[in-house]
């Protein structure tokens, strides 16, 4: 993950920020950061009521805006990434073991470190997927607001209660909401089917799990069983 430096992003300090949605978030009140220029966090300025500190990795410029990635995002890139490294690490061991040029004694631990690290990342995986999942949710609800926003401003507007102006105001800002709410909700559902995917290959590896196979004399055996099964008794 790649940090933004304090000159990069002071210049955007009293400038509002957005997320990767185009969502304004706040303004940038305050910056901190190492010795070496590295930034660690910003506060930002929530509509008068809130400071909030936003981690520096969350932190990126677009288009000469301070762009704040969503956490759930964040944390399903890093994860993702370290997934896909640590399933590639297991192939190459595995290769190397099996050209039997290095002794066990230096391939063993380095498999039980990898092993360990894996385990980490599995709970990682499902703490990540329910992060995601729960942001899935909130959208949701913010849906059914929004539906029912609209319903409202319709009913007054239909009714001659709200003017033209203020009906086309309300439905632009309510039907720009509607279509970023689609949009990360899409993007997170994108992200958990790629997370659920990497977690398989990272988990499992190539292997797939083989369904036992049953020769002639074994089926011939089973159809005979059904048959007996399948008496059916009649009383007159």
């Amino acid at each position: 993950m790649v940090y933004l430096r304090i000159d990069e992003i002071s210049r955007f300090t009293g400038y509002d920020v957005q997320d990767e949605y185009g969502r304004n978030i706040g303004t940038v009140i305050s910056i901190s950061s190492s010795v070496d220029g590295r930034v660690e966090n910003i506060s930002i300025k929530i509509a008068d009521r809130s400071l909030e500190s936003i981690d520096g990795e969350r932190l990126k410029i677009n288009d000469g805006k301070v762009v704040v990635v969503p956490l759930w995002k964040f944390e399903a890139s890093r994860l993702i990434e370290n997934l896909d490294r640590a399933y590639k690490r297991r192939k190459a061991l595995d290769t190397i073991s099996g050209q039997n040029e290095l002794p066990s004694s230096v391939i063993e631990p380095m498999k039980r470190r990898l092993d360990e690290e894996i385990k980490a990342l599995r709970i990682k995986a499902e703490e990540v997927k329910r992060i995601i999942n729960g942001r899935i949710s909130e959208i949701e609800v913010d849906e059914i607001r929004v539906a029912r926003a609209i319903a409202n401003i319709d009913i007054l507007y239909f009714s001659g209660e709200v003017s033209e102006k203020g009906y086309t105001q309300s439905m632009n800002h309510l039907k720009r909401m509607r279509d970023i709410m689609t949009e990360e909700k899409r993007s997170a559902k994108e992200y958990l089917e790629k997370l659920e995917k990497t977690m398989q290959l990272a988990f499992t590896g190539d292997k797939e799990v083989s369904k036992p196979k049953i020769n002639n004399e074994e089926t011939k055996v089973l159809q005979e069983q059904q048959q007996d099964s399948l008496v059916v008794k009649i009383e007159e």
